[in-house]
């Protein structure tokens, strides 16, 4: 047994008796480790204080070649905890996040990929409230862009033509299954594909390089173009909660209306998407 100490981020919790619990932390030197608190029930067992979910701490554990489940040692947070479970929106953009990296079931280690994890936690925990949309789905685009689900934004993946120009008012397709934008040309056989015209298009890139702009329209399309293409490529065993916890809590648009769908749908945001090499996400500045 090799005993460990690191800095992680308290993903999620399960019980596994009437006195310990199973942690899902994400570290940056070993992706997601298992650890199971014996004891942590009881106050004062584990630490000086008990750690909350999407808080920062230095765990201590014993971790045996081939074991999924370590033993915990000593936890001990780092800072103010973050207050998320005040605000519901907050808290499911986080656990959106988590839910994304536990259905990817991380083993490898990736010091930028946690730093991310860490900005995103933060800045929910501190913008207004009409940036936590915007933060929690640039959170999950560029946890999948991590991942390896880097999607094709800046130019057609059939025939290679740009579609980033500042210019260019056409209105493309996203095939979520190959990952990436078909331009009108392409897509003349593919007409059933969710619709992201230039202002979508836009947003998009910049939700994926960590710059999340301030949703304004389209809520719900975009929230279930991110959740078709989590599905899509991460091909969960079980059911991503959080999007549908994140419908139920950011509300409708402003005026929400037939008329309003038909201007989503003119802007390139569809009304509704059906649910269905790995590559470094673009720098954030």
């Amino acid at each position: 047994m090799t005993l460990v100490v690191s800095e992680g981020t308290l993903l999620r919790s399960y019980p596994y008796s009437e006195s310990s619990q199973i942690l899902k932390v994400l570290t940056p030197g070993r992706g997601i480790v298992s650890l199971i608190a014996r004891g942590t029930k009881k106050r004062g067992a584990v630490g000086d204080a008990p750690v909350q979910s999407f808080e920062e701490a230095l765990f201590t554990f014993g971790a045996k070649p081939g074991r999924e489940l370590h033993t915990l040692r000593d936890v001990q947070p780092r800072g103010a905890p973050y207050r998320l479970a005040g605000d519901l929106a907050r808290l499911t953009g986080a656990s959106l996040v988590a839910e994304l990296l536990l259905a990817h079931h991380l083993e490898d280690g990736d010091e930028e990929l946690y730093r991310w994890v860490r900005r995103v936690v933060e800045r929910l925990c501190s913008v207004q409230e009409a940036e936590v949309l915007g933060w929690s789905l640039s959170g999950g685009w560029r946890t999948l862009a991590f991942l390896g689900f880097l999607p094709e934004l800046a130019s057609c993946i059939s025939c290679g033509r740009r579609r980033d120009g500042e210019g260019d008012r056409e209105v493309d397709r996203l095939d979520i299954a190959a990952g990436g934008l078909l331009c009108p040309q392409c897509s003349m056989a593919a007409l059933h594909l969710p619709r992201v015209g230039p202002g979508a298009r836009r947003e998009l890139a910049a939700l994926v390089e960590g710059r999340p702009p301030l949703i304004r329209r389209g809520k719900r399309a975009h929230i279930s173009l991110l959740e078709a293409f989590a599905l899509e490529h991460l091909a969960p065993s079980r059911k991503l909660r959080a999007f549908a916890a994140l419908r139920s809590v950011i509300g409708t648009d402003p005026g929400k209306s037939r008329c309003d769908a038909s201007k989503r749908r003119a802007d390139g945001l569809p009304a509704r998407v059906a649910e269905g090499g790995r590559k470094r996400p673009p720098h954030s500045g």
